[in-house]
Order: structure tokens, then C-alpha cells, then sequence
């Protein structure tokens, strides 16, 4: 089936079977920053923004996307919001492997733009849903912390 979409920016049409998950179509079309993990949406390895939220792609068919924007973190890697979440996670001494890379920084992006001043329990949630060895908790929040002040000076600033 066609499947016609928005994808990090552009109009586009996917060629999906209607069974197939939105992470398989993407990886297809050369989107390796759309990680496959779990299978089961638990990881976030696998996130994209959908409609400016993120979601796990291994979880959603490609059929219900249609007409909605999608973005995945290498075109998101080209915004301020990115760079300022980047430089957040490098001002903590976060050092991340690469496969958890979409689930932190998509998760971060949507704290920012939800809340002004994360509390410790959205903060701890974050931490606590998206687990990986490449970087402990206390670490990650403080990532989290200095992104949001990044942010907070960046869009300030215009």
C-alpha cells in the first residue's frame, strides 16, 4: 500500500504492507537512528517524533501514519533544540553508545516542550523508563538538567 506522510520535512509516500511496522519502512529507506530493541515499545530505542511526539516505532503500523509528520533523529539532529540537548548530555559527561540515542533525546525534547520546570518525579520518570548501560541515572538527569537550562537560554535569546 501507499502511504503518503511527511518525513523529517518532506512530503513523501511509503510503500508498506499494512502489517508492517513504521521502524521496518524507515530502516528500509536507509533511517538507521530508528533502533530496533525490544520489539515491545519498552525501550524507546526506536523512537521518532510523530506529530512532534515522540513514539516507538516498532509499535505502530505504517498504514496509520498517513498524513502525519514524521521525524527521526537524523533530521532532528539539525535543530537548536538537539544541539542544546547535546550539549546538556556532553555538559554531565554523558557519553552515549548510539542505540539509546533517539529514546533519550526525544524524551528530553518532549519534557522541554511540556514543561518549563521539570519536577524530580518527571525527571526521575524519565530516567527511570529509559535504561541503558552507557549512562547512569544520576548522570542522565543532570543531562536532563542542562538541557533544559540550554534550552531555556537558547529560546531566550530569539
Amino acid at each position: 500500500m501507499k502511504v503518503p506522510i511527511f518525513l523529517n520535512g518532506e512530503k513523501v509516500v511509503l510503500d508498506a504492507e499494512p502489517e508492517e511496522r513504521l521502524l521496518t519502512v524507515l530502516r528500509r529507506r536507509g533511517l538507521f537512528s530508528v533502533k530496533k530493541g525490544c520489539g515491545k515499545g519498552k525501550c524507546g530505542f526506536c523512537s521518532v517524533l510523530l506529530n512532534g511526539k515522540p513514539i516507538p516505532s516498532c509499535l505502530i503500523p505504517a498504514g496509520i501514519v498517513r498524513d502525519c509528520a514524521v521525524v527521526t533523529l537524523e533530521y532532528f539532529s539539525k535543530s537548536t533544540a538537539y544541539a542544546d540537548i547535546m550539549h546538556g548530555f556532553k555538559q554531565a559527561g554523558m557519553h552515549l553508545c548510539g542505540y539509546c540515542t533517539a529514546a533519550k533525546v526525544f524524551a528530553v525534547y518532549d519534557l522541554i516542550e511540556t514543561s518549563y520546570r521539570p519536577t524530580e518525579a518527571e525527571l526521575e520518570q524519565i530516567a527511570d523508563s529509559l535504561t541503558c548501560s552507557c549512562t547512569d541515572r544520576g548522570t542522565f538527569i543532570n543531562g536532563i538538567l542542562y538541557a533544559v537550562a540550554n534550552r531555556h537560554k537558547s529560546t531566550q535569546r530569539k
